[in-house]
């Protein structure tokens, strides 16, 4: 029945007046979107889900109304195509061979699975290769030296130290990408033992992910088994090598140099997978630029649609849909009001893309395809800002800025928050890695300077405890929703800032750039 309503009336046919909210209040548009999004019948707005194609169509008439045109082809939305795999349960066995003789791994407790587009039945030696990091360009390559083809690589997922917090985040998330490359066929992941426990949970036996239908684009391609490892089996692993597991764990709570070696043990993986094609769509808008000399140069404002949906375990407290009203329903709803008030203003000489993008929670696979195709038929793209959750749950003192460090962007970023009387504030939390795990980070990876956004707050303050009291308690939880309290004076700010911003780069005098000394200025790791 949702599905039959007309995305312009869905914000009065579900919710009527704003909640919580008077009329002439701050954002008060922007909550009037967030209430849309989040919204119950929604069911969380999965990926390829009746609830996302509702919110999709709601935001392609918000675009349209606020005066932004189709882009490319395909109007307001650019259909991407994905796959979704997941084991055949009963089916999967994985065994490990010591000595010559094989010893089944129980699923859960030795070992965790995750289905992937590439995953296959395998048996191949191991290797041990430290961190798995592979940065020769900063002085660091666990993989160098090791002979990866035909081998699954077991690494330990912790973080080196000496990179830079964009650097560290780059390199942990391309593990893969270089192993691929070395001729590996699979990893093997192994974390700290005291976040490990005993239950069998719901990744045992292949826990069910979406990849994008396109193989080009695909990061974990050639990946035939991807894997988490109980650490208590690293001594059996490691037999023969000279290398002590308790040692090993010791370094990397410190982020020490690793050991590596080639292992005398072998894996052996049965995986039948069961699959299913999904479609689900980007949604983008266009306001062209004014300039002539400057308009086939595209900024790209983003932020991601969609979230995970609804619990598909036993329901305790009568509530099983993750609304996502901060994760990212804010985010669009400020995409929205941006391009609605950025289009009132006029005047940008750059063309500007409005990208609300699916499938962020899967792996930022909208963007990731967007990023490779997008679906304006001419011009280049030469900046993204991404919003992503910037929480407006306190006063606006400042922002985090993810990137700043890396490009010229940081320099509009300074003077339209100097004009708003805000600063940028630095990062308390680096080993998070929110420079990667959001949808900047398909652009950066093809060489477009790209910055994105939370609400600062400086170490010590209530503000701090606010921020990561909101992350412990609902970050990907079912309470990230509408009766949550929100600082809406702040979510004004942010978002009068946020348009600010946009006009600032689309009518700055040169091209975005990479600042000379950072590893991101030459596009990295393109399929």
């Amino acid at each position: 029945m949702l599905r039959s309503l007309c995305p312009l009336l869905l914000a009065t046919a579900l919710l009527g007046a704003p909640q919580s909210l008077t009329a002439q209040q701050p954002a008060e548009a922007w909550w009037r979107h967030v209430q849309v999004l989040a919204h119950d019948s929604l069911r969380g707005r999965d990926t390829g889900s009746p609830g996302h194609e509702t919110a999709a169509r709601y935001v392609a008439d918000q675009f349209r109304l606020a005066g932004l045109t189709p882009a490319g082809t395909d109007g307001w939305m650019q259909p991407v195509r994905f796959v979704e795999v997941g084991m055949a349960r009963e089916w999967v066995a994985v065994s490990l061979r010591e000595g010559g003789s094989w010893t089944p791994l129980a699923l859960g407790r030795d070992v965790r699975l995750t289905a992937r587009l590439s995953t296959a039945d395998v048996e191949a030696p191991l290797v041990f290769a430290g961190y798995g990091v592979s940065l020769p360009q900063a002085g660091m390559d666990d993989l160098a030296g090791l002979d990866l083809r035909g081998k699954i690589v077991v690494y330990v997922n912790a973080n080196p130290a000496g990179l830079s917090a964009p650097l560290l985040a780059h390199g942990t998330r391309t593990r893969w990408a270089a192993m691929r490359q070395a001729g590996a066929v699979g990893m093997m992941a192994v974390g700290a033992a005291a976040v490990w426990g005993s239950a069998e949970t719901a990744t045992a036996r292949g826990a069910t992910t979406v990849s994008l239908a396109d193989t080009s684009l695909d990061d974990a391609g050639g990946q035939r088994l991807s894997s988490a490892l109980n650490p208590a089996l690293m001594p059996r692993l490691l037999a023969g090598t000279g290398i002590v597991w308790d040692s090993v764990a010791a370094l990397a709570a410190r982020g020490a140099p690793l050991p590596r070696a080639p292992l005398s043990v072998s894996v052996r993986a049965a995986l039948p997978t069961v699959r299913r094609d999904l479609v689900s769509p980007n949604v983008v808008g266009m306001l062209p630029g004014t300039d002539p000399t400057l308009r086939d140069e595209i900024v790209v404002l983003s932020a991601h649609l969609d979230h995970v949906g609804t619990f598909a375990g036993p329901v305790l407290t009568g509530d099983s849909i993750f609304n996502g009203a901060m994760d990212n329903a804010s985010g669009a709803a400020t995409l929205i009001e941006t391009a609605r008030a950025v289009a009132a203003r006029g005047g940008n000489r750059r063309t500007l893309l409005f990208v609300a993008v699916t499938a962020e929670e899967k792996g930022l696979l909208g963007s990731r395809y967007f990023a490779a195709r997008p679906s304006v038929t001419r011009g280049a793209i030469v900046a993204n800002l991404n919003t992503d959750m910037f929480l407006p749950l306190f006063p606006l003192r400042g922002v985090f800025a993810y990137g700043f460090e890396e490009s010229d962007l940081a320099d509009d970023v300074q003077r339209t928050l100097q004009n708003r009387g805000l600063t940028v504030l630095p990062d308390p939390e680096p080993q998070e890695m929110r420079f990667v795990r959001s949808d900047q980070y398909s652009f950066i990876r093809r060489g477009v300077p790209s910055l994105a956004f939370k609400l600062g707050y400086t170490p010590g303050t209530a503000d701090e405890r606010t921020f990561t009291g909101w992350v412990r308690e609902r970050y990907h939880k079912m309470s990230d929703d509408l009766t949550q309290p929100i600082d809406f004076t702040a979510a004004a700010g942010f978002n009068a800032m946020y348009a600010d911003l946009a006009l600032g780069v689309a009518n700055r005098a040169t091209r975005p750039a990479w600042r000379p000394n950072s590893f991101f200025a030459t596009p990295v790791i393109v399929p």
